[in-house]
């Protein structure tokens, strides 16, 4: 973490939430009992290592903060009540912040953590550092700080930009130069400047950069319907929230979707649960799940396996989400989860009981290999464990569902020599990395550039949408060609008999038809590949023709369109080919069906929610529109048949 002082202002009027606003700060209204939306922010600043927080409101607001926090912010006051905008309010709280760098925030804007560690992560680089939405809600479009980017520069902001490459977030990483561009606007503005006039300034020094959080959690509450709307999304909020970068697959995917409802569900009710008396239920869970192993009582064993690993993360996130997390607790936890898992391991082997020597080995190994995994990864580095755990086959996430699938399946020795073999592999992958993070000898690095000088020579190089022209027209010659070819000799070979390999029986027309499959997988690509970078380009043209929405939106409606048609390609080729093939063609046909029909309807999914998010806005206008022209015409026909009656 390079910073650790975070500047909240929350010195507005709050115009638009009156007569609430009158009793209390905005930024102190509930999003759940107990939980205002300052709370929530404190919490994800907190949860990021962020340790000193300045608060900038009015006078008569400071005395509603330091009786709700305490010491555990600063809060400092400007020197009137109103008549200035937050550009001021800004400098008030620089002028109490060491150093140059700190992150700013605005108090009535909730915000999943991701975005704040991408922020972190990534701002320092200019004076202003920006999260852009590339493809906000419809509503944010209309309201929002509009922000012009170009080749990855920044060229304009404001709430007149065009409207088509995203909007703000709220959340700034202010540095070196910031307190100049403020000082100086200020200087030329007065005291109603706005901190989008400082960016204005800053975008004409170059000095404005941004982060992508484009597909993530945020809200601005100004209104009564805003405040509604962030009640809704705190659960899913607070469900990020305790998704860890350094979770397995199995855990990111299948066991937090149903732990964070559960811990979340608790929380909100107000529902306090000992996350050590939670720890020792899931421990329960798993040792009665070996001895269902030991009871041949397979099925249930499965699932009680499965039921602990979900439940070995609800004692962590409640003990977060109700702030009661302890070194003792996560000690106890972790010494419960080896003892779990090493029962599993037993209760195998008693089941296999007599034991060969190879046998013996390899749960000696699978027992040992329970233990060294996670010791390996806890005295590794943060950022190798974080970068190997997301993917890693080897922890206890996926080591458990690894086991329920394998009791499940009556194949218990596949999940030893799993368990043998894959934790040692990663352990070995762990300190291998560690090795190569390690600092080590400057050594001289080749420059990634082309030589100088660099030759422009006509004629040579052709433009990206030639390129793309250019492979489009030949992938699909090549494909129709391939097709064409592939099809007459599968109907003059047709008659040759078959070639016997070991169990399995290949025609010659089982080889042809690999080929088409793979003739249309990879020319299919190639001209998907291409599809996709002319919607880009379409986009372009589009948006501008809307108005009311991001290219990114556009961009990815286009792409989810191209997509479909491409499944629905897929989806009549690849199952009549695999059909073909012998022994398990069949089964392979269906599980291709299914799994393209899966595909399709994620995408379709996306789609929808994709115009539901960013054309509800045109297809509310739309519908006024055709309500206020039949209320025109009613009037009409009214008024002319008035008279005649």
């Amino acid at each position: 973490m390079r910073q650790t002082v975070a500047l909240i202002l929350a010195a507005g009027q709050a115009s638009r939430m009156r007569p609430y606003s009158r009793e209390m700060p905005k930024c102190l209204f509930e999003l759940a009992p107990g939980l205002s939306i300052l709370d929530y922010t404190l919490r994800v600043l907190r949860e990021e290592g962020v340790d000193r927080v300045v608060v900038v409101t009015r006078p008569s607001l400071k005395q509603a903060f330091v009786e709700r926090y305490g010491s555990s912010v600063e809060v400092v006051t400007t020197d009137a009540e109103e008549g200035f905008g937050n550009l001021y309010s800004l400098k008030a709280g620089m002028d109490a912040v060491d150093g140059e760098e700190f992150l700013l925030l605005m108090s009535d804007h909730i915000f999943e953590p991701k975005i704040l560690r991408r922020l972190i992560r990534g701002g320092g680089g200019k004076a202003f550092t920006l999260c852009l939405d590339r493809n906000p809600p419809w509503d944010k479009i209309e309201e929002g700080l509009k922000v012009v980017v170009r080749n990855g520069v920044v060229e304009q902001v404001g709430k007149q930009a065009p409207p088509y490459y995203g909007v703000d977030t709220g959340l700034f990483y202010c540095s070196k130069g910031a307190r100049r561009v403020v000082d100086e606007t200020i200087a030329e503005l007065g005291p109603k400047a706005t901190i989008a006039d400082a960016l204005r300034r800053a975008i004409g020094e170059r000095e404005v950069g941004y982060v992508d959080v484009t597909g993530l959690m945020w809200l601005d509450v100004d209104t009564p319907e805003d405040l509604e709307s962030a009640r809704r999304m705190l659960p899913n909020l607070l469900r990020r929230s305790l998704v860890k970068p350094e979770d397995g697959p199995v855990s990111r995917y299948l066991n937090r979707p149903i732990s964070t409802r559960i811990s979340v569900w608790l929380y909100l009710k107000g529902w306090y649960v000992s996350p050590n008396l939670v720890s020792l239920i899931s421990f329960a869970v798993g040792l009665a799940g070996s001895i269902s192993i030991v009871l041949g009582l397979n099925l249930l064993a499965a699932a009680l396996i499965q039921a602990a690993s979900v439940l070995d993360g609800v004692d962590g996130e409640i003990a977060r989400l109700f702030q009661r997390a302890s070194r003792f607790g996560g000690i106890f936890d972790a010494m419960l989860d080896r003892y779990a898992d090493l029962s599993v391991v037993a209760a195998i082997g008693f089941t296999q009981w007599p034991l060969t020597p190879l046998q013996v080995l390899l749960l000696t190994i699978a027992a040992g290999n329970v233990f060294i995994y996670s010791y390996v990864t806890h005295m590794a580095e943060k950022q190798v464990v974080r970068r190997i755990r997301a993917y890693s086959p080897a922890g206890r996430d996926v080591r458990l569902l690894a086991a329920a699938i394998a009791v499940a399946l009556q194949r218990p020795w596949a999940f030893i020599a799993y368990l043998a073999s894959v934790p040692l592999a990663m352990s070995s992958a762990v300190a291998a990395l560690s090795a190569r993070a390690a600092p080590r000898r400057r050594e001289a690095k080749v420059p990634k550039r082309l030589p100088i000088p660099h030759l422009e020579l006509e004629g040579e190089r052709l433009t990206e949408i030639e390129e793309n022209i250019t492979q489009l027209l030949s992938a699909s010659l090549k494909l129709f060609i391939a097709l064409v070819i592939l099809k007459t000799a599968g109907s003059l070979i047709s008659g040759i008999g078959a070639v016997e390999l070991g169990p399995i029986s290949v025609k010659p027309e089982h080889a042809v038809g690999f080929l088409q499959l793979m003739a249309t997988v990879y020319f299919g690509y190639k001209i998907l590949m291409s599809s996709i970078f002319f919607t880009d380009l379409m986009s372009e043209w589009l948006v501008r023709r809307i108005g009311v929405v991001t290219r990114a939106a556009v961009r990815r409606g286009l792409a989810d369109i191209i997509y479909l048609g491409f499944i629905a390609l897929l989806m009549k080729t690849i199952p009549p080919l695999l059909e073909e093939m012998p022994r398990a063609g069949a089964t392979a046909a269906k599980l291709s069906t299914l799994a393209l029909l899966a595909l399709f309807i994620l995408v379709t999914y996306d789609l929808a929610k994709l115009f539901y998010r960013s054309f509800k806005g045109i297809y509310n206008r739309a519908v006024s529109r055709i309500a206020e022209k039949l209320k025109q015409l009613s009037e009409e026909r009214h008024r002319a048949s008035g008279p005649a009656g």
